[in-house]
C-alpha cells in the first residue's frame, strides 16, 4: 500500500536519478541522458514495489545546478523543488550524488544541506552514490573510501546509504551485468528500511 508513503528523488542533473526510477520501476522508460543534458522537465510520480509487502509513490523532480542557460536555472530549480516538497509532503528523501572519480563538488555538500533542512528533522534523508559500475571492488566500499571528502563536503558519514550503478543491465559489460540487479535490492532495501510503518 503505497498511500501517504512519498518518496522523493532529488540531485543534479545528469546524477541518474531518472535512471533510478527506471531501475526502481521496470515498467517506468523515463528519458535518459548519459551526460549532465536535462531529461527531466516536469516531475513525475510513479507507484514503486519495494518487495516484502511493501510499496511507496516515488517522485522524479527537475535537476540542480543546470546553470544560467540550463533548462531551469538553479534558483528557480531550487525554489520550484522545495515548492513540490511542501506540496508533496515526502516521508523520505533520496538525495543522489556522483561516486565518479572527481565528481564530488562543494555543490553537492551544499544541496544536501539546503534540502535536508527544507524538509525538517521529521524525514529523513538518504544518500545514493551513483556512476559506480567502474569502481574497482564492492561497491559499498566507496563510501568508507571517500569519508574524508564527504566529511568536508557535509555529508554525515553515519548517513543511510547505498553505492550503486543504475546503468542498465544491457549497458554494462557482460561480467558486471549482476551489479544492476544488487544495485536495484540495495536502493528498495534503503527506501524500505527507512520509511516510516504505515499505522
Amino acid at each position: 500500500m503505497s498511500r501517504n508513503r512519498n518518496v522523493v528523488i532529488i540531485g543534479q542533473s545528469g546524477v541518474g536519478k531518472s535512471s533510478i526510477i527506471n531501475m526502481l520501476c521496470s515498467w517506468v522508460n523515463a528519458p535518459t541522458s548519459n551526460d549532465t543534458f536535462v531529461c527531466t522537465r516536469i516531475e513525475q510520480e510513479y507507484e514503486c514495489d519495494l518487495g516484502q509487502q511493501q510499496s511507496c509513490l516515488i517522485h522524479d523532480t527537475i535537476g540542480l545546478e543546470e546553470g544560467r542557460w540550463g533548462f531551469l536555472p538553479d534558483k528557480r530549480a531550487q525554489k520550484r523543488l522545495k515548492t513540490y516538497l511542501r506540496t508533496k509532503e515526502p516521508q523520505l528523501l533520496v538525495y543522489c550524488m556522483p561516486g565518479n572519480r572527481g565528481c564530488l563538488k562543494k555543490s553537492h555538500g551544499r544541496n544536501y544541506k539546503k534540502f535536508r533542512s527544507a524538509v525538517g528533522n521529521n524525514v529523513r534523508v538518504v544518500v545514493v552514490v551513483t556512476g559506480l559500475e567502474d569502481f574497482e571492488g564492492p561497491l559499498e566500499s566507496w563510501w568508507s573510501n571517500n569519508e574524508r571528502e564527504l566529511q568536508n563536503l557535509g555529508i554525515p558519514i553515519n548517513a543511510r546509504h547505498a553505492c550503486i550503478t543504475a546503468l542498465p543491465r544491457a549497458e554494462l559489460e557482460r561480467d558486471k551485468r549482476f551489479l544492476y540487479d544488487r544495485s536495484c535490492e540495495d536502493v528498495k532495501t534503503l527506501i524500505r528500511n527507512n520509511l516510516p510503518r504505515i499505522r
